[in-house]
Order: C-alpha cells, then sequence, then structure tokens
C-alpha cells in the first residue's frame, strides 16, 4: 500500500515537470517567433490609414523621448525604426544617449536616409549632427518643403559632464547670492534642453549610465530587453504604458 502511495505521489510529481517545461518550451518558442518576421507588427509608415492613425493615438505623450543603448551594440537600422515610429506617434523630440560616444551621427543619418528618404523633410537633426549631415538632408529633399516634426539629438556622457563644470562657472563668476534658482538657470542656460519625459534603457539592467543628471529629476525610466529587432508594437507598448501612469513631479 505505502509504495502504491509513493508511486503514485512519484507520478504525480513527473507528470507536473513534464507539464511545467513543456508550458516553458511554448512560451519560449512564442518568444522566439515574436521576435522574428511571421508575428512581427508592420511598420505603420507603410500603411498610413486614417484607421491606423486613429489605431494608435495615445492620450499622454512624451515632450522628450530618450533611448538609451549604453548596454548593447548598436544597431543603426533599428535606432532608424525607432525615429521613424516615434516622429508617427507625433513625439516632438527624440534623443539616443551612449555613455561612451558610441552612436556615429552620420551612420544614423544614412540608416535613416536608406529607409526612410520620404520622411527627411520632418526631421530637424539636432545635436551631435554637423553642417555637411544637415546640407545632406536637405539635398535628398531638394523640391520639397523642409516642415520639421520632430528634433532628432544624440547624446553622451561628456554633455552631462560639461553640463556640471559649465554651469559651475557661471554659478562663480556671478554676483548673485547662491540659490536653487541660480543653479536651475545655470544649467538651463549652458544647457537648455527639455527635461525628458520618458528615458528607454535597452538592456537587462535599470541604469542610467549618468544621463543627464540634473535634467531627469522626474523622469519616467522603462525598460526594453533590446533594441535589436524591436517591433513597433514593442515600441508602442511602451509608450502607451507611459501614458497610462501618473507622473508624480516629486510630490
Amino acid at each position: 500500500m505505502n509504495n502504491l502511495l509513493v508511486y503514485r505521489t512519484l507520478l504525480i510529481k513527473f507528470a507536473f515537470s513534464s507539464l511545467l517545461i513543456f508550458l516553458h518550451f511554448l512560451y519560449a518558442l512564442y518568444s522566439w517567433l515574436v521576435d522574428q518576421t511571421i508575428f512581427k507588427q508592420p511598420d505603420p509608415w507603410q500603411n498610413r490609414s486614417i484607421n491606423g492613425y486613429k489605431k494608435y493615438r495615445l492620450k499622454k505623450l512624451p515632450n522628450h523621448l530618450v533611448v538609451s543603448v549604453c548596454q548593447e551594440e548598436v544597431f543603426y537600422e533599428y535606432l532608424a525604426k525607432l525615429l521613424a515610429w516615434a516622429l508617427f506617434l507625433e513625439v516632438p523630440v527624440v534623443s539616443f544617449y551612449h555613455n561612451e560616444n558610441g552612436i556615429s551621427p552620420e551612420e544614423l543619418f544614412f540608416a535613416f536616409r536608406d529607409q526612410y528618404s520620404s520622411l527627411l523633410t520632418k526631421v530637424n537633426w539636432g545635436l551631435e549632427f554637423n553642417e555637411n549631415i544637415k546640407f545632406e538632408s536637405k539635398k535628398c529633399i531638394n523640391g520639397y518643403k523642409w516642415e520639421p516634426r520632430i528634433e532628432v539629438n544624440i547624446l553622451t556622457s561628456k554633455h552631462s559632464k560639461l553640463q556640471l563644470v559649465n554651469a559651475l562657472r557661471t554659478v562663480c563668476s556671478t554676483e548673485e547670492e547662491f540659490s536653487d534658482t541660480l543653479v536651475e538657470f545655470a544649467i538651463n542656460k549652458t544647457f537648455p534642453m527639455i527635461e525628458p519625459d520618458l528615458v528607454v534603457i535597452c538592456g537587462k539592467s535599470c541604469t542610467t549610465f549618468g544621463l543627464l543628471p540634473w535634467h531627469t529629476r522626474v523622469t519616467e525610466f522603462l525598460t526594453l530587453k533590446t533594441h535589436y529587432n524591436v517591433t513597433f508594437l514593442k515600441f508602442y507598448k511602451l509608450l502607451e504604458q507611459y501614458s497610462r501612469n501618473e507622473q508624480r513631479f516629486g510630490k
């Protein structure tokens, strides 16, 4: 009798263990398929119907979105996609951040031009994009009116460090009484960029890597496993999550 009970117990454990392994296998298979082209969300710029626009409208959007790729190898094809999708969702400012100068402005521009040449009329190439890139962009849109709807910047740790050094120089050189207002004025004068509302960190850990410490006081941080092979649906879900959250602004 005891042997039969032990046998039944072992059989039940084996059945549950097998079921758990099978479920893990199904989830791993599903995750792999999602990352492949089988279940990929089509690029919204390839289906620009009125219903398509309405489907992806959000109640709240970040005025400044930062995508941090410090933990990964940079894939410009997918950074260009993120820029195009941010434009589609009507995000006005997008910045890409790498703490060790890991992003090439030229490669990002050419990746975007090769995939979305028709959208060049809507992009303002900002910080770290030199005059040659801006000239090349205008040459590509020759004959069309330039009506920028999004600004794109590249940020590195030097912006954070120089920002602090220059702000301290401004504070030390003034004759005004030291105050929080004076420091804030010096920082904004040194680096006149709007504070990021949302930072998407690509990688395994939620680490800022020194990203604009004086501009991220009330910034919301969300994580994306990787920007490689990213789909529009994954990107949209992040912004949808941001749209649902209530920012407390330090309260």
